[in-house]
Parts: structure tokens; C-alpha cells; sequence
């Protein structure tokens, strides 16, 4: 469905000595471990933050989650652009931060095995832009593992000035990426990534029955849901953007 949006105003948070870390000490442990592994400059962790808190991370970025979104990377300037590559996703895998895995951890594909390393132009400006990552609290801690990883390789996108947008999750490079510096099987982070999403969306449908259907009057898709859209909406198979030919229309309402 395509609708018009009005985006919130950041309020970015403030830059301090290390990394703003709001988090459990496993989302804190498996931070560390990755920054490290990612090779990502010690220069950036004052620009960053962290949280499992979703109305604090929209406070920060402007941005209001989906439920199903089970991790977030948003890159914000002060020009009040805002970049983000949002990942609806978890993944489960099996052992334990230590002593888990006997495969060796070979250098990713464009990832250099030491810190990345930009010239650093001597300057008095201070930093114009931030990074913000969510993590879904209500996951189990091989999903947060993979959570955190997959939201730094965004980051070291962003830094290396390459960003991806994801193409189709868990099928794309990220998610070659991803299996590369977790050391996991990408056949095995898409059956945990599908049966996540799954369980999120038996959570969902718990707390939000769905009670209305709605159909497009070009294509006759229908889109169910659990309260009735507030404002017009149309079709996005007919049209990405916004388009009143294709606004969607009440079908029946379910008991």
C-alpha cells in the first residue's frame, strides 16, 4: 500500500565520549565483538547510539517502526536527511558467545582485516551527522547475535560511503555478508529468519485481530487489517507512489 506520509522531526542524540549503548549487556557484548570484527574506526562510536527502546529510537530519528521490524540502522545529518536500511528480520542460531563455532573467521568480501581507515581532515567543525541502531528486545539471544551483527554491516557501509539497500532479505550480498562474519549458514538464517517472523506475526495478529479487508479496484488484491486505514490509500502492485485510481476499497469487515 502506498500512502502520503509526514515525517517526524529528529531529535538527534547528543555526542559524548563513547557510544550512547541502552541496551541488555548481551546486545552491549555482541556490539563490541562486531565492531571489532567489522573493523569499523574508533571515530565513529561517539557518533553513535543505541537502543531497545522503539519510542526512543523514534525520538532520535523521526521515525516510527513497523512491529514486525526487528532491527533498524538510520544514518542522520544535520541537514535533516535521513538514511535508513531497515531490517525486518531475526535470526536464531545455535551456540553460545564463546567456544561456538570451529569454522575459521576469514575476511569479508570488501572488509580489510584492520580498522577502516579514512584521511582525516584536520578541522574545528563539529560531526554533522549520527549513527542509530535499534534492536528488538523480545528476541531470543541467538537472533540478537545475528540482529546486531547484520545493523553494523549497514553501518560499515555507510562509512566506507558505499550503502546497500537490501534487494530481497537473506538472498541478497548483505546476507552473504552476514553469514560470512557470523560464521553461519545462510540456508540456516533464512529458515530462522522466516520462522522469527513467523512467531512475531502470531504475536501481532494476537494483539490486533484482523477485522477489515480491503481490494483494489484495478488488480483486486486484497489487504487485511486490524483497524481501518485513517486516511486514503492505494494499491503499491499498481503504483509505488500514492495514485487515487488505485485507492483501496472496504470489501467486508470480518467478526
Amino acid at each position: 500500500m502506498a500512502a502520503r506520509r509526514k515525517p517526524g522531526l529528529p531529535a538527534l542524540p547528543p555526542v559524548q565520549a563513547g557510544p550512547i549503548l541502552h541496551a541488555t549487556p548481551l546486545v552491549e557484548r555482541w556490539f563490541w565483538h562486531y565492531w571489532q570484527r567489522l573493523g569499523l574506526p574508533e571515530s565513529e562510536l561517539a557518533l553513535l547510539a543505541l537502543t531497545q527502546d522503539r519510542r526512543e529510537y523514534q525520538r532520535w530519528t523521526g521515525k516510527r517502526l513497523n512491529f514486525m521490524v526487528l532491527g533498524c540502522y538510520c544514518y542522520l545529518q544535520f541537514t535533516g536527511k535521513v538514511s535508513s536500511s531497515v531490517a525486518d528480520r531475526a535470526s536464531g542460531k545455535p551456540g553460545q558467545p564463546e567456544g561456538r563455532r570451529a569454522s575459521a573467521m576469514l575476511p569479508l568480501p570488501g572488509f580489510s582485516e584492520g580498522p577502516l581507515s579514512r584521511p582525516v581532515a584536520v578541522t574545528s567543525e563539529p560531526p554533522r551527522h549520527r549513527h542509530c541502531i535499534f534492536i528488538e528486545p523480545d528476541m531470543q539471544p541467538r537472533s540478537i547475535e545475528v540482529t546486531v551483527a547484520h545493523e553494523l554491516i549497514h553501518l560499515a557501509d555507510r562509512v566506507r560511503g558505499t550503502p546497500r539497500r537490501h534487494r530481497h532479505h537473506g538472498y541478497d550480498s548483505i546476507a552473504a555478508d552476514e553469514a560470512a562474519i557470523t560464521g553461519y549458514d545462510l540456508e540456516e538464517l533464512r529458515r530462522l529468519l522466516h520462522e522469527e517472523s513467523a512467531r512475531r506475526e502470531q504475536l501481532r495478529r494476537a494483539r490486533a485481530p484482523l477485522r477489515y479487508i480491503y481490494v483494489c479496484p484495478n488488480c483486486g488484491k486484497e489487504y487485511p487489517r486490524a483497524r481501518r486505514y485513517s486516511r486514503p490509500v492505494s494499491c503499491s502492485l499498481c503504483d509505488k507512489a500514492y495514485n487515487p485510481r488505485y485507492r483501496l476499497l472496504l470489501a467486508r469487515e470480518l467478526l
